[in-house]
């Protein structure tokens, strides 16, 4: 190598040393961390997010806090979720009472097979109790007819009785007599009014046979009333209750639905590391 060329070379050293200590100047180190461990992205962070918000109750963690897998950091409180819960509550408790109330006097009946009144005294439900005494006076006022005509009967079974007693002894008469006219031993004259006495006592017995007979289909038909008005009164309480369960459905389903909900008011950490950010935003 000559002279030229080795000043050439110098040249070039002395250049690329001056753009090196140019390029250093302007390159900013921020810090340099020595250590082990794994090098991880950011794809490898975990985003804690609420699906309603709500007022901050309580933070467990700071920012730079190792935390394990399931530890609570923080709790937040909905107010309107709240506030829809305890009505959901309430409306659930109302539902199961009137249920309940309602089988319970379904449940109850008299040997005739009829409601009672035993239970209503305490039935939360005004409307409810409000019908089963219309239709129990209703009822009331059927069964007193039928007491009615059932002694209306009664007295016409004992009339009846007596008239066909009479009418036996008349019977008998007419007997005794009829071989006597015969004989011009007694007046025909008695023995016609012994005749005329029997049909009229036979025509009167009839009479009170078919009074007796109508009472009778009276009595049926109050029976029948009665019947009615009861199984009106079981079929109506019975859609009642049946509203209410499936009501029941809805409300259940839709408590677990904000229970839920309220369960994620209490924030877990997912998994094992280090709180790296808080944002107060809820």
């Amino acid at each position: 190598m000559n002279r030229r060329q080795s000043d050439h070379l110098m040249m070039i050293i002395i250049s690329l040393t001056i753009l090196i200590i140019i390029l250093t100047y302007f390159i900013e180190i921020n810090s340099v961390v020595h250590g082990q461990g794994v090098i991880t992205t950011k794809d490898n962070a975990q985003l804690i997010s609420l699906s309603k918000g709500g007022t901050i109750q309580d933070i467990y963690v700071a920012e730079g806090d190792t935390v394990k897998k399931g530890e609570l950091l923080a709790k937040v409180v909905n107010l309107d979720l709240q506030k829809e819960y305890q009505r959901y509550r309430t409306q659930k408790g109302y539902l199961d009472k009137d249920v309940n109330e309602i089988s319970f006097i379904l449940d109850k009946e008299n040997e005739s097979g009829l409601i009672t009144l035993d239970g209503t005294r305490s039935l939360s439900n005004k409307e409810v109790k409000a019908n089963i005494e219309l239709v129990h006076s209703q009822i009331r006022a059927k069964e007193l007819k039928k007491t009615s005509l059932d002694s209306e009967i009664s007295g016409l079974q004992e009339k009846l009785s007596s008239k066909e007693k009479e009418l036996a002894l008349l019977a008998e008469e007419i007997n005794i007599l009829s071989p006597l006219v015969k004989k011009g031993i007694s007046p025909y004259t008695n023995f016609l009014n012994k005749k005329q006495a029997y049909i009229k006592v036979k025509s009167e017995i009839n009479d009170i046979e078919s009074s007796i007979t109508l009472k009778k289909d009276d009595i049926e038909l109050v029976v029948n009333d009665i019947e009615a008005l009861n199984n009106e009164l079981r079929l109506s309480l019975s859609k009642i209750i049946s509203k209410n369960l499936q009501e029941l459905e809805v409300v259940n389903s839709t408590l677990k639905v904000i229970e839920k909900q309220i369960n994620e008011e209490d924030i877990y950490s997912p998994v094992d590391g280090v709180i790296y950010k808080i944002n107060k935003s809820a």
